[in-house]
């Protein structure tokens, strides 16, 4: 493969229009190591990312790595328009802020105030919940492919979207008593700047914010079938090698949608810092965190995550869609602004990005064994750890997981593993997150839980489960057809060869894995949990798929 020829793109207009007319220059021992974070992909027969940086609102350094179009030949420059995914959200909540100031609408009212269709579920939902993403409210997208449907092979509008929403007549958890994410959230809010507002979100966000700002490169995509100008195509990997296109076949946007350019999202955060519409008001609330009912703080602010990255305070976005991967962040302290955008569904942006960020801040030094659990690790060895292996069931959840011991330490594995390190007797943590790991014993001193807590105290509870393979005749029982009215689908339950499979729409069989009494999962699909009536019967069952809860099938 032969390396794409290194060339910082010119200058967008908006960025000449800076204050100051030429970029500050990265000296060239960082250049080079800013560039061998991308080596992988600077390639003239792969796709690629598009890295922009800015200091003290300044530009720093532009610069494009691989392909946009492997059909055409053309290579990632800065001026490449990307759609950004989930980065889109803080556009989404800044329309809301400002609407908010401007007295259109209140954080605390009530969703249903300017969305009568949605449910009553009881307790309101109200507009700040859905930017906390502690609504409860069901993700749209998992929701869709629950029913069957799959992404980028059925066009999906935003009527389409909003209608799924309104079928739901159940939250995930009570409003404001959790954080989950879900886009759905964002497309009611979408919703609520058309109604509000008089004009469509795109229409908004061109007039408030896109053209005062100079964000020339930047529109929502509000109709999937327009011409976008420098619009690099998505790719993802084929198992026999090489790529298909991987395009976002929609014409929803709002919780995403987002096109834009490195200068762009730059121009973007240095608004973020010093902004002229909405004013330290608007910026502030933008980044204030959300506060659960108990009091618990989350990391999630207003379409922004708020935290830190190795003790330096970080304001940050990630975003996926597609084939396209991105990430957008501010690092306050030091004036550094980074925007990373990537056409590639194999790109891990954040983990690229925050490469880059170590760059500037130094490598990561290694923290002392006393601090980190290396000597009380030294006291285990694997037979101790042995103890804790074995398979872990989240009733309240129905996530399973699986607890192994791998080259003499204890893994977390549920779907992506998450090597854990002794912190204290029965206390493990995780030492790449802020993650704490605790069993809990019976009177016989068996594991009788495993506790995971996360940074902002979100808990999650697990049983041991020990179960054996079922028979065909005790699999019998869940055989049937069930429909959910919720999602307008029918899922077609039977045994195959003393296994318990599942069919919806043209989706592949899904075979089933029993994961407690009457639970079975199938990875990357959720979990299936049985419920039977007064009678005893088999009469349903309740689905559970990450950021859908107890969706409800009946039993035909």
């Amino acid at each position: 493969m032969r390396p794409v020829r290194s060339v910082v793109a010119p200058f967008t207009l908006a960025l000449l229009c800076t204050p100051a007319s030429a970029p500050a220059q990265l000296p060239a021992d960082t250049a080079a190591q800013v560039d061998k974070v991308f080596a992988a992909h600077n390639h003239t027969d792969t796709p690629g990312c598009v890295l922009g940086l800015d200091r003290n609102s300044q530009p720093l350094y532009r610069k494009g790595y691989g392909m946009a179009s492997l059909e055409l030949a053309t290579p990632m420059t800065e001026t490449s328009v990307v759609e950004s995914g989930s980065v889109a959200k803080q556009f989404t909540a800044g329309a809301i802020i400002y609407l908010a100031q401007q007295g259109k609408l209140g954080l605390d009212d009530p969703v249903r105030k300017y969305i009568p269709e949605l449910p009553d579920y009881g307790g309101p939902v109200t507009i700040r919940m859905l930017l906390h993403h502690t609504s409860g409210v069901r993700d749209m997208w998992t929701l869709f492919t629950l029913s069957g449907e799959t992404l980028g092979e059925n066009l999906f509008t935003m009527d389409r979207a909003l209608r799924m929403v309104y079928r739901q007549r159940e939250l995930n958890f009570p409003p404001n008593s959790q954080f989950l994410y879900s886009n759905s959230g964002f497309l009611l809010l979408a919703e609520i700047v058309r109604r509000t507002a008089g004009v469509p979100l795109d229409q908004f966000s061109q007039e408030t914010f896109f053209r005062r700002l100079g964000l020339t490169r930047t529109q929502w995509r509000s109709d999937w079938n327009r011409v976008v100008p420098g619009r690099a195509t998505a790719y993802a990997p084929i198992q026999s090698g090489g790529f298909e296109v991987d395009m976002p076949y929609m014409s929803v946007y709002g919780a995403g949608g987002l096109l834009t350019s490195v200068g762009d999202m730059l121009l973007w955060n240095e608004h973020l810092d010093a902004p002229r519409i909405g004013g330290k008001a608007w910026a502030d609330t933008m980044q204030s965190r959300g506060r659960l009912t108990d009091g618990r703080q989350i990391d999630y602010a207003m379409g922004l995550f708020v935290s830190s990255y190795r003790g330096e305070r970080e304001v940050q976005h990630g975003g996926a869609t597609g084939g396209y991967r991105t990430f957008l962040a501010r690092y306050p302290d030091r004036r550094l602004s980074l925007a990373l955008l990537c056409n590639l569904a194999s790109v891990n942006s954040e983990a690229l990005a925050h490469q880059v960020v170590d760059v500037f801040i130094g490598a990561p030094t290694r923290v002392p064994a006393q601090s980190n659990g290396e000597a009380a690790a030294a006291t285990f060895n694997p037979g101790d750890l042995n103890q804790y292996a074995g398979r872990y069931r989240a009733p309240a959840t129905e996530d399973a997981a699986t607890v192994s011991v791998r080259d003499g330490r204890l893994v977390f594995d549920m779907g992506f593993r998450v090597p854990m390190t002794p912190a204290a007797k029965d206390v493990f943590k995780a030492p790449e997150a802020p993650i704490q790991f605790g069993f809990s014993r019976g009177t016989d001193g068996k594991i009788t839980s495993l506790v995971v807590v996360r940074r902002d105290r979100d808990t999650t509870r697990y049983e041991p489960w020990v179960g054996r393979q079922p028979t065909a005749a005790e699999l019998a029982v869940f055989a049937g057809s069930y429909y959910s009215d919720e999602l307008d689908a029918v899922y077609a339950v039977s045994v195959r060869d003393s296994t318990l499979v599942a069919k919806v729409r043209d989706v592949p069989e899904m075979v089933l894995t029993q994961t407690g009494p009457e639970s079975f999962s199938r990875s990357g699909m959720g979990a299936f949990r049985f419920t039977r009536g007064k009678n005893g019967k088999v009469d349903g069952f309740l689905m559970f798929a990450g950021r859908v809860r107890n969706l409800r099938f009946a039993k035909r």
